[in-house]
């Protein structure tokens, strides 16, 4: 019915304000919101006529904005509110419980965007167990992050959430479509007789793990996930399910174990070779099964019994406290005294190339632009009984193996982020 045209703040971001074009009539109006008793943000006012641009329609709505300035008022009750704003950064457990990624959260000036943004997000999540901020505060600090990651996704890409059901996490629907999200993280081993690997110091190092002990760090968890048997419950049978997987089983594993999941899901390896002429080319291999430190497992996790089940494997590898703080700071919820520089490699879209594009740029430089969607891909499973639609999350890549040819298509996001790191560097030199 309407299109977003422009968003402002005022007074310390009190109020916010929205410009809408009306796509029936051609014209255009505003919208007020302010907090609830949740500190959500929602609608409190509605322009009471409609204009013929823009220019006149901000003109209004900063005339509405003057009433709002000195009302003595930071809530405005919608009168349904039934639970308090969830306060997901004042520590529930004694000090050393706190996961140490939380203790950075709460208390390292540089991440001031990060802790800003988070706590708006949480504000409109729904706890479904309630042990959301205990275990946010502590063991489950990866697990919970990846899951409110997920949700900000799923909520810009346009899913509405149907409530009600614990599990899987996520029950979306698309304009009356439905399908299912599980979260899943590759977590650090427990078993002492079955430590992880070291991390790698170089590209051949990285390249060995990927072979086999990175897809068993995958297949653990996924496999665990199929023995849950989530198709078997009556409100997801016969619908769309979808696993959501992050590794986190290591400090900076993210920045290198992608390669690694395709390889097992589809148990096809690709790897660049130099041929006689000193030219990259690509050459594929069928792999049949991951042995790592006396543990063997199959490969090809879409052709694992039940796995039929299993409409697709989403992934990202940018559910981090980085991922936040530079959101946070796009947003402006950050220290103009924080610099970020975030470098790495790009998906080339050039249709003969075969290696990204390095980049390198400052998160404050106007060309800089960054979505929640950045950096996730779908593999899509060809055994799938109930195959997603990629419509339904448009702003991601989509992979998949061509059934005539086994080798990979798919729709590439231009220039989507592959890897990267971002240095956080202070103005301020005494933090105190």
């Amino acid at each position: 019915m309407a299109q977003e045209v422009a968003w402002f703040e005022a007074f310390e971001k009190k109020i916010l304000g929205l410009i809408t074009f009306d796509r029936t009539d051609g014209d255009f109006g505003f919208l007020v919101l302010g907090r609830d008793n949740r500190k959500m943000f929602r609608c409190i006012e509605v322009s009471g006529e409609f204009y013929q641009t823009p220019d006149q329609a901000i003109q209004a709505m900063a005339e509405a904005f003057k009433k709002y300035e000195h009302d003595g008022r930071a809530l405005y009750p919608q009168g349904d509110e039934k639970v308090a704003p969830y306060e997901i950064l004042v520590p529930v457990v004694p000090d050393n419980e706190l996961h140490p990624y939380f203790k950075v959260l709460i208390s390292e000036p540089r991440y001031e965007a990060a802790r800003n943004l988070i706590r708006e997000i949480v504000y409109t999540y729904k706890d479904p167990d309630g042990h959301y901020i205990k275990e946010f505060q502590t063991h489950g600090f990866d697990a919970r992050l990846w899951e409110l990651y997920l949700y900000v996704y799923l909520y810009e890409e346009g899913f509405e959430f149907v409530r009600g059901n614990p599990a899987p996490d996520f029950h979306l629907s698309w304009f009356g479509d439905e399908c299912f999200v599980e979260a899943v993280t590759v977590n650090p081993s427990q078993d002492k007789n079955r430590p992880d690997a070291d991390e790698p110091e170089n590209h051949e190092e990285v390249m060995a793990l990927a072979d086999d002990y990175l897809p068993i760090k995958f297949g653990s968890p996924l496999f665990s996930k199929l023995k849950k048997k989530y198709w078997e419950k009556p409100h997801v049978a016969g619908r769309p399910l979808v696993l959501a997987v992050h590794d986190y089983h290591m400090p900076g594993s993210m920045m290198w174990s992608r390669t690694a999941l395709s390889e097992f899901l589809y148990g096809l390896r690709t790897r660049l070779e130099l041929d006689g002429d000193g030219k990259d080319i690509a050459k594929a291999e069928v792999v049949e099964s991951h042995s790592w430190n006396g543990k063997t497992i199959p490969s090809n996790f879409f052709n694992y019994p039940d796995a039929k089940y299993i409409s697709a494997v989403l992934f990202s590898n940018a559910a981090t406290i980085t991922k936040f703080n530079r959101m946070g700071k796009l947003a402006g919820l950050g220290s103009k005294d924080i610099l970020m520089i975030r470098k790495g490699f790009k998906y080339n879209p050039d249709p003969e190339a075969l290696r990204p594009l390095e980049f390198a740029i400052d998160v404050d430089d106007p060309r800089y632009e960054e979505s929640w969607a950045d950096s996730i891909v779908m593999y899509h499973n060809p055994n799938a009984l109930h195959p997603v639609d990629p419509d339904w999350f448009p702003s991601i890549t989509h992979l998949w193996i061509d059934s005539k040819t086994g080798e990979f298509r798919g729709i590439q996001q231009p220039y989507d982020v592959l890897s990267s790191v971002t240095v956080v560097l202070s103005a301020v030199e005494n933090f105190d």
